[in-house]
């Protein structure tokens, strides 16, 4: 069900998030890249103590439900990352269909919302992609997205479980990793705020790999990229941590195509249970064909991950010294207005909200460029304006 070195790489995942979260510091000086099966989870190693140590098995247990198999009090007597591997890789061995695997969505547009799913649900959907959403059969999956959220469960551990086929995770490694690696036969599973960095980098000679991109919509550009850098297709899935996959395309003027293991209907089903779309579907045909149309919450995309540019202003006005903030999303990346409060200095709240900003938001939902002036800009109709930053 789950390989062993599938099972190092989401251990790997799950550390490198805590220890991000709890020492920065120390994750820039010892990324995940450089772990082996030695690498220790304790005070000589990564610099977990034993408090530390329960709550990442406790974070483990969470996302992989240890408790039914009871290994996790192996991984607080054993605390060697091999080990540790092998220990999620047995869990996985014996698991029953209805294992609740939990799956945290990006976390910026507040606290992370856990999205709990059966894995006979997802070991479902990879057959489906299996079927119906590859152009032919790959010879390797090359991972561009880190395997312990819901997209790189399914299509950098389970799909290639599934199909018997190696793995080369490229996940938090620079922009020309890619143009180094790439070969003929490789599926290569990204998002396109990651694609959009890499395959400009590719010398844009044909060469029979194929792309797969999900999180976000992707746009008109990015399947002309894929074209320039000399892959064969895209494909794109649609969905999120808290549906799973819904529909796949593979051309930008085509629908959405429902998995065939949904049940049509408005809103689709999953074993006979109705689906919570984000957005809202446009559906056609037979009922499985699709196409979006804007989201419910009227969240922004930025690198993946949906944020909420109400929450983000929020944070902002949290500060005593701001007096209104406004925040728009520009280009890639996020951008705010800030109205200090009188005599507040500019350059030193600046830095106090980069500052805050780091320590209280997820990556993508933090403004990269921030504006200051007496009012917020408005047009002619009163309504909030964009500004040039």
């Amino acid at each position: 069900m789950i390989r062993r070195d599938d099972a190092l790489r989401l251990c790997k995942a799950v550390l490198f998030d805590e220890l991000q979260r709890l020492d920065p510091s120390r994750a820039r000086r010892m990324p995940a890249a450089l772990w082996t099966d030695e690498t220790r989870i304790d005070e000589d190693g990564l610099g977990f103590d034993s408090l530390s140590r329960i709550d990442l098995v406790s974070a483990m247990t969470t996302r992989f439900a240890l408790h039914r198999s009871g290994v996790e009090d192996y991984m607080l007597l054993h605390p060697e990352l091999g080990t540790w591997a092998q220990l999620l890789e047995t869990h996985f061995e014996g698991a029953a269909p209805d294992l609740p695997l939990a799956f945290l969505s990006s976390g910026s547009t507040g606290t992370p919302k856990v999205a709990h799913h059966p894995l006979e649900n997802l070991v479902e959907e990879v057959e489906a992609h299996a079927a119906e959403s590859l152009s032919e059969a790959p010879a390797r999956v090359v991972a561009l997205v880190p395997p312990h959220h819901i997209y790189g469960f399914l299509f950098t551990v389970l799909l290639p479980a599934r199909l018997g086929l190696p793995v080369l995770d490229l996940a938090g490694m620079g922009p020309g990793a890619l143009f180094r690696a790439l070969r003929p036969g490789d599926l290569v599973i990204g998002t396109p705020y990651i694609f959009g960095h890499v395959l400009a980098l590719l010398p844009g000679m044909a060469v029979a790999a194929h792309a797969v991109t999900s999180t976000a919509p992707a746009p008109p550009n990015l399947w002309q990229a894929v074209a320039r850098a000399g892959l064969s297709s895209l494909t794109e899935i649609y969905g999120a941590s808290e549906t799973g996959g819904v529909g796949h395309r593979a051309s930008p003027e085509a629908p959405f195509q429902l998995l065939r293991c949904l049940e049509p209907g408005n809103p689709p089903k999953r074993r006979g249970v109705a689906i919570d779309l984000q957005d809202h579907l446009r559906w056609s045909g037979d009922g499985r064909a699709f196409t979006v149309h804007g989201r419910h919450d009227r969240s922004v995309q930025v690198a993946g991950h949906n944020v909420s540019l109400r929450r983000v202003a929020a944070a902002l006005e949290a500060e005593p010294q701001v007096a209104r903030a406004c925040v728009r999303k520009d280009g890639d990346r996020l951008k705010c207005f800030i109205v200090p409060c009188a005599g507040a200095d500019a350059a030193a709240l600046e830095e106090r909200l980069r500052d805050q900003m780091e320590a209280r938001l997820a990556p993508a939902a933090r403004p990269v460029i921030y504006t200051f002036g007496a009012r917020l800009p408005r047009d002619p109709m009163g309504k909030l304006a964009d500004w040039h930053a």
